[in-house]
């Protein structure tokens, strides 16, 4: 039983030994920062979309492509599925989420805007309410925007500016709500809203992508009423789809080739766990996801660090306790019962934990804005009242349960013994407990070490895996939309004759860009039919790509025009698809797409190089290239500095179109992205395997201390028969060699899995062998000799003389 009186006493005890205080509260500091923003983070993974009323009724339709041969889920869907929903009786309410990335201006600032465009009941769905104006107006009227509060701050320098205008492209558009910003922790994103009819959203695309059943348009949430079963729901969407005029398009030998297949997969996600949804992660146009294996890892993983924590605590107390013997022997003669005894000890250990919880607590208040910008992820809500009881409420329980060991072993004291000079220390059950413990440490620090050194090892090899072209000289310009066709075409005109310029092409994408792609349908004279990737470029693309021909040749600017549609250049893995054995044996072949019932034949004049058009987690995916030169996408090849150059480009453009939008970037930057997940991964179980190494070498350190303390007797008898320094340090090593033995033991198969089943997820991995697992062993082994070295040199230095009368 505790009374305040043990607390007063164990703050005494931590006052008269600072240099004890000081470690003891550091150590379980760290550990609990380290938990605090893990599992801080952990919780807010799972806290996604929960403040949306009804989520567990609000459903998102997921699509598969199988009729382009695409195994991938998007969370997007043809925008006719919308109005199969809403006339379907068990929905309450549908509504699409179509993003419109657009330059808004206001005054003289112009921002890249992310704006939706959304039917009428997106407000009530998903329960945005307006600070100020009437969202539900706004989405009726072609000429008004709502605007989060964080877009009107960007845009004007201040929130309140309901009934203000913004201009779009030109066109003015009324501010007609101000609302909150989504939470950061939704899936549900935008920076403004518009109505489906909005004029932001040109009429003539608008049309065609509400009509079109084989096009990849928005996000269509469906809401079900009260009872409604979401598999019914699902397959009346299936039916439909089954019956469109896609399947219809597509002709029933298509069909056949899709052995049973339905040309479009419809599966409802349920909102709530769609952050998590493995289908739709790390797909072109999904929202943020994460990963549940490595959520639940990343709070195992906290809990192991508090663990390890505590544990080099009870270690140092357990030592501190059995120092005190004579102390507590007295106690026991005085008459002091069990449980005062045990009070006394637990009081001090939660002294410590409580004490450690609040310097905790600062350190990771101090660390979030670096933590949060490790994890990408918004992180403000981490601190509140509910999370800080949380987290003093797991100090008390760290507290408890740490003080417990070493109040056993001060109820284990035999007042007789210890007065009369033969106390003992810990029993052998303690011992080994301890030992286990330690082990624990090690093992924790080689698993997270190697799995830390194999995440890093392949996301540096796929970062600077060969792209097929040199993208160290080249720059890539993104222009709006509305400067698709001829604009786009004066503008790199204007660019070629810049100084630094070695040329300039159009494309739909920069090259490694994430893209969902357009898939056409192409037939040979054999008969042979694939549906393909086909991206659409300028003349002169592979010129300033800078690549050769596998076999015949490239498309030539001096050969060829941007008018030219009867030629196509594809690569080997497009050639087998198309039936040829040989991909040298596609070229000078004619192959015909067929889109809407309109046949264009082409001839093969080459087999292109591969490039690397998506990242090493995908499969190559087999393109056919043609002369279509209508994308937004220019790419420069410069001569010299590409700073300079990239500053020229921007300050002419600034000029020339101040209020448009453009984003320029070096090509090698859109290859790095495509593994920034990675990255962020290996630096935070970086950062966790830091702590786990700096905790097993402190827990180390403490182990060292007491081993040399117990052994004292047994090396300075050895020495006075004649031991030498090698037999002193194989004895005192002996014992910190097994731990390690068996912790690398456990630690390094578990490892080894770990990395297996990452390394699955892409299809070219790096060359490291168990290099990984052997860096993690020599690391600990490192650690391990480092932190027993003092205590090694100490046992060296014993004097027989001075041990044997104490």
């Amino acid at each position: 039983m505790m009374k305040f009186r043990d607390f007063r006493i164990g703050w005494r005890l931590l006052i008269q030994e600072p240099a004890y205080s000081a470690v003891v509260v550091l150590g379980l500091s760290v550990g609990f920062a380290a938990c605090f923003l893990l599992l801080g983070f952990v919780r807010h993974s799972f806290s996604y979309d929960a403040q949306v009323p009804d989520a567990q009724q609000i459903y998102l339709v997921k699509t598969r492509f199988n009729i382009i041969g695409d195994t991938k889920w998007f969370e997007l869907a043809p925008l006719p599925y919308l109005e199969e929903a809403k006339r379907n009786p068990m929905v309450a309410d549908a509504t699409m989420l179509f993003p419109l990335g657009v330059p808004m201006k206001a005054g003289a600032q112009v921002q890249p805007i992310r704006l939706a465009a959304v039917n009428e009941g997106f407000g009530e769905m998903f329960g945005v309410r307006p600070l100020e104006g009437d969202l539900r107006s706004v989405l009726k009227d072609a000429g008004s925007v709502a605007l989060t509060s964080s877009t009107a701050q960007r845009l004007f320098g201040r929130a309140n500016v309901l009934g203000q205008t913004v201009s779009i492209e030109g066109d003015a558009f009324r501010v007609g709500a101000i609302l909150p910003d989504p939470a950061p922790n939704s899936t549900i994103f935008y920076e403004a809203l518009a109505g489906q009819g909005t004029t932001a959203w040109p009429d003539g695309y608008r049309k065609n992508i509400l009509h079109a059943w084989g096009g990849i348009g928005g996000k269509v949430y469906v809401k079900l009423k009260p009872g409604a079963s979401a598999a019914a729901v699902e397959q009346a969407l299936q039916y439909a789809g089954d019956h469109s005029p896609l399947v219809a398009e597509a002709g029933p030998e298509a069909m056949a080739k899709l052995a049973g297949k339905k040309a479009i997969d419809i599966r409802l996600g349920a909102l709530p766990s769609m952050y998590f949804d493995d289908d739709t992660a790390n797909v072109p146009g999904s929202s943020d996801h994460g990963d549940l294996r490595v959520i639940g890892g990343l709070g195992a993983i906290a809990l192991v660090i508090l663990l390890l924590a505590a544990t080099n605590y009870v270690n140092l107390a357990t030592v501190r306790t059995v120092r005190r013997q004579r102390e507590i022997a007295v106690r026991k003669v005085l008459g002091a019962p069990a449980r005062r005894l045990a009070g006394q000890f637990i009081a001090e250990s939660m002294l410590v934990a409580l004490i450690a919880t609040g310097f905790g607590l600062l350190l990771a208040w101090l660390l979030l804005p670096v933590f949060s910008e490790l994890v990408d992820r918004q992180l403000k809500d981490m601190f509140s009242a509910a999370n800080l009881l949380a987290a003093l409420a797991l100090g008390v329980v760290t507290g408890l349960l740490a003080g417990i060991y070493p109040a056993w072993v001060a109820l284990g004291v035999r007042p007789q013994r210890t007065l009369a000079g033969r106390g003992s220390a810990e029993t052998s059950g303690g011992l080994w407990l301890r030992r286990a413990l330690t082990v624990a440490q090690f093992t924790t620090a080689i698993c997270l070490t190697a799995v830390t050194l194999a995440i890093a090892w392949q996301a540096r090899f796929a970062s600077n895996a060969n792209p097929g072209f040199d993208a160290a000289g080249m720059l890539v310009l993104e222009l709006p939309q509305s400067m698709r066709g001829e604009p786009a075409q004066a503008l790199r005109a204007q660019l070629s004759h810049l100084a630094g310029v070695k040329g300039v092409a159009i494309a739909q994408n920069a090259i490694g860009e994430p893209i969902i792609g357009n898939y056409v349908p192409y037939t040979t004279q054999p008969g042979a039919k694939a549906s393909l990737l086909t991206r659409d470029i300028s003349a002169n693309f592979f010129e300033v790509v800078g690549v050769k021909a596998m076999a015949g040749r490239l498309f030539d600017s001096t050969r060829e025009t941007d008018t030219t549609t009867d030629k196509v250049v594809i690569d080997a893995a497009a050639a087998r698809s198309l039936g040829f054995s040989d991909p040298a044996m596609a070229v000078g072949q004619i192959i015909t797409s067929n889109i809407a019932n309109n046949s264009q034949p082409a001839q093969v004049i080459g087999i292109a190089p591969p490039l690397r058009i998506q990242s090493l987690h995908e499969a190559v995916r087999p393109v056919v290239w043609r002369i279509r030169p209508r994308g937004v996408v220019q790419l420069i090849r410069g001569d010299g500095d590409l700073g300079a150059l990239q500053g020229a480009i921007e300050t002419m453009l600034n000029r020339q179109a101040p209020d448009q939008v453009f984003g320029i970037e070096r090509a090698q930057t859109y290859l790095a992205k495509n593994y920034a997940d990675d990255l962020r991964l290996a630096k935070l179980l970086g950062l966790a395997s830091v702590v786990a190494i700096a905790i097993a070498a402190f827990g180390i350190y403490v182990l060292a201390t007491y081993s040399v303390q117990r052994m004292a007797r047994q090396i300075v008898l050895r020495k006075l028969y004649g031991a030498g320094h090698a037999a002193i340090v194989t004895l005192v090593g002996r014992e910190f060699a097994r731990l390690l033995a068996i912790g690398a033991a456990i630690a390094l198969p578990l490892a080894a899995l770990v990395n297996a089943r990452y390394l699955a997820g892409f299809v070219e991995r790096a060359p490291m062998g168990v290099w990984p697992l052997l860096a993690a062993l020599m690391v600990a082994a490192l650690v391990a000799m480092l932190s027993t070295l003092r205590h090694t040199l100490g046992a060296l230095r014993m004097a027989p003389a001075h041990v044997l009368r104490d």
